[in-house]
């Protein structure tokens, strides 16, 4: 591939991924930005040329179609997708979106080099082809137009996992409602989607509606919604949750939209509905039992092993949660933490063999200084431990452990617990923060001299909450100060935050480098489930306050580019927004989106055509003299011509090229002179017979030995043989020479 590098501009920085005007938009929003001559025009000749030695990958194919499917859905040039090809440089004509990948790329980053023949988009992976594909379409789709400017541009995120967490555990969003999520999100530039599956008020992920877990569990028991203190807004979809099947399609959709999904499962606070379900359903079924890390649990003790093993002080089967609240799980209780870590593995698991790698147990608003007994646990149970921080603390470090070990790469959990100044041991040292909340900007200090990889989710900025209440009013209008979200909206967003400093409101804070964040976030939490349908929630009416989609692209525009709204006004960036605000092939929230149907890749050139090329070279035949049949002579004509057209079609299939290939052997085999057959003799040397008879076939004459061995045979049409004879000395070295020419 490093033959085509050297004309691919390569830059380093991006500062953008969505345009309003060619001509403007792009020198504003990127960096480097160089403008060119002339004007590139998309037209229907235009096809998705991706230069590659070797079949693409599957996932590569895919994003080849996503793309053409969003231009044909923009109507860019027209509703009909582009035809995708693939194959050597060479083949790549004017008028084509060319895409190559080079290694000389970071992680997502792309460049586009626009001239008024050609657009080459330069990236690493499949991911930043993408990227610089719909920058090109955003372009387009902001001027309204199938032109653009030559220029050049580059692209590279500030910030690596761009999330997006949505509460599926007290809201129930429909699957199509979350699969234009996807794609909307994909459209914006976020990567990663978090599903908050569990909650006080439900657990929505029943992922043993297809059997036992990988335990052998079946806690399906658990899946539900209870609104427990949301007595005003419960969520009318009570009854709804999501099947192993439809997490698999949400995970499928999410790969085809390059975003990854982070499953969610908050063990041990904001347990509410699994430890009193938990209660209801043993006190109903006296001979349940579980299983977890090979120990299976019943009301009659431990087993392992076929050994029995009596509960020891603390234990309770029949309820899970501390005396003082049911929220929480008493992870002092043998069976309630054996529970939640098996509840947490039979989640792992799941998502895991789909191919997930991060996963976050929670661990947010755990008020342990409310808790009775963990002090003494931890001065019995925990080496150099005696705060109940400590024992919040061991179970988290247990947790994650158990994660790692399923296969996780990435394990998280949020900030406002582990951090406490009571606790004394130490945290799993690969464990993830998710800072939310912070009482003073110091801590962030802290996890970074621990090593701390940080993902800036501070609540005050990038939560959208479905709270209201009398006293407290409206979570998400920007002049309510009761909660502390007031500001997580679109223009303060854009002016404010950054992921790349964690403070509170308008303190200073930390800043950090762009190595030190592991991600960014934006949380849509659904508190009071029924307050609003999906519709709502996504249409963004109620006099502005619900413009979700706007603080979306505002977030998600901050963690592509930090320093954005130092060189674009929000107003600038409003008017970018608009323009391309939802995704090509969009028509409403809880409906699929029209997008066609791409074409199949085909490979540049489709099949082999050695055999067919030299069939062509050796079996070109005129018919100037009128020497062969008319009928025949025709019928090999056309299978020479229709051979040739195949080989000269790059797009023609493997079976094609040996179709045109046997039609013209069989019409070349057909040919036939016109006149009947003369055999003219001519005596000569024995030797030289031999001679001529090594010769063997000359264009259309038959040369042959007769039985005599003096005499030599030569046979064609009358006036063929007659021309050759024309002028021969009857010495046998003048024939040679002459049979020799022909």
């Amino acid at each position: 591939m490093n033959k085509y590098l050297s004309y691919i501009l390569c830059f380093t920085l991006l500062l953008s991924a969505f345009s309003v005007r060619a001509d403007a938009a792009a020198q504003t929003l990127t960096d480097p930005y160089t403008a060119g001559d002339g004007v590139f025009e998309l037209t229907q000749q235009a096809r998705l040329f991706l230069i590659a030695e070797e079949a693409p990958s599957e996932e590569l194919l895919q994003t080849l179609r996503l793309i053409c499917a969003e231009f044909a859905a923009a109507g860019k040039p027209t509703e009909t997708p582009l035809p995708v090809v693939w194959g050597d440089a060479q083949y790549a004509q004017e008028t084509d979106l060319v895409l190559v990948l080079s290694e000389d790329f970071v992680h997502e980053a792309y460049s586009v080099s626009i001239t008024p023949r050609q657009v080459l988009i330069s990236a690493s992976e499949a991911s930043g082809l993408l990227y610089g594909a719909r920058m090109v379409l955003k372009t387009m789709i902001s001027d309204n137009s199938n032109t653009l400017p030559a220029c050049t541009y580059s692209f590279a995120p500030d910030t690596k996992e761009r999330a997006l967490m949505l509460d599926c555990a007290r809201k129930y969003w429909s699957v199509a409602w979350i699969k234009n999520l996807l794609h909307e999100m994909s459209w914006m530039g976020y990567n990663a989607l978090e599903l908050h599956l569990s909650e006080d008020q439900g657990i929505r992920g029943n992922i043993w509606s297809d059997g036992a877990d990988c335990n052998g569990n079946d806690f399906s028991f658990l899946i539900g919604y209870d609104p427990n203190w949301n007595t005003d807004y419960p969520d009318p979809n009570a009854d709804k949750s999501y099947s192993a099947d439809d997490l698999r399609q949400i995970v499928d959709y999410a790969k085809q939209m390059h975003i990854e999904i982070i499953p969610d499962y908050d063990v041990p606070p904001h347990c509410d509905v699994m430890t009193s379900r938990y209660a209801a359903y043993v006190s109903e079924h006296p001979d349940f039992s579980f299983r977890c890390n090979e120990v299976t649990y019943s009301a009659d003790g431990m087993e392992h092993d076929g050994v029995s093993i009596p509960y020891g002080d603390g234990a309770d089967f029949y309820s899970i949660c501390v005396n003082r609240t049911r929220s929480t799980v008493d992870v002092t209780n043998p069976v309630a933490r054996a529970f939640a870590l098996a509840v947490v593995q039979g989640y792992a698991d799941f998502f895991r063999t789909l191919g997930c790698t991060k996963f976050n147990f929670g661990f947010d608003e755990l008020s342990v200084s409310d808790i009775d007994g963990w002090g003494d646990y931890a001065d019995a149970h925990i080496n150099g431990g005696w705060s109940r921080y400590d024992t919040a603390a061991d179970f988290a470090n247990e947790t994650a452990k158990v994660l790692f070990e399923i296969g996780y790469t990435s394990v998280r959990a949020f900030n406002d617990v582990l951090y406490n100044e009571n606790v004394h041991i130490a945290l799993h040292p690969d464990l993830e923060l998710y800072v939310w909340s912070l009482d003073e900007s110091e801590e962030v200090e802290r996890y970074l001299a621990d090593g701390r990889i940080l993902h800036n989710c501070l609540q005050n900025y990038c939560y959208y909450v479905l709270r209201n209440s009398e006293s407290g009013g409206d979570a998400r209008d920007a002049e309510n100060y009761w909660w502390s979200f007031h500001h997580s909206t679109a223009e303060r967003i854009f002016n404010e935050w950054t992921p790349g400093r964690m403070y509170n409101y308008d303190a200073d804070g930390i800043p950090m480098e762009k190595n030190e964040v592991g991600g960014g976030f934006f949380l849509i939490w659904g508190d009071y489930g029924g307050w609003r349908a999906e519709q709502e929630v996504w249409n963004g009416d109620d006099n502005g306050l619900y413009n979700l989609i706007d603080r979306m692209w505002s977030n998600s525009a901050k963690m592509l580019d930090w320093e954005l709204n130092e060189r674009c006004s929000f107003e600038e960036f409003c008017r970018i927004r608009s323009s391309i605000r939802l995704f090509p092939g969009y028509t409403d929230c809880s409906a699929e989106p029209v997008l066609s149907e791409a074409s199949e890749p085909k490979k540049l050139p489709a099949a082999d055509h050695s055999a067919l090329w030299r069939l062509l070279e050796e079996n070109r035949f005129s018919d100037r003299d009128g020497v062969y049949v008319p009928e025949q002579f025709a019928l090999y004509e056309q299978a020479y011509q229709t051979a040739l057209a195949v080989n000269e079609d790059i797009y023609a299939s493997q079976e094609e090229v040996e179709e045109a290939e046997r039609q013209l052997r069989e019409a070349v085999t057909g040919l036939h002179f016109r006149d009947a057959r003369v055999t003219v003799p001519i005596r000569t040397e024995t030797e030289t017979v031999s001679a001529l008879l090594s010769d063997g076939f000359f264009g259309h004459f038959f040369i042959e030995e007769l039985p005599d061995g003096q005499l030599l045979r030569i046979d064609g049409s009358a006036a063929a043989v007659s021309g050759l004879l024309i002028g021969i000395a009857p010495d046998e070295t003048a024939v040679a020479v002459i049979l020799e020419n022909n």
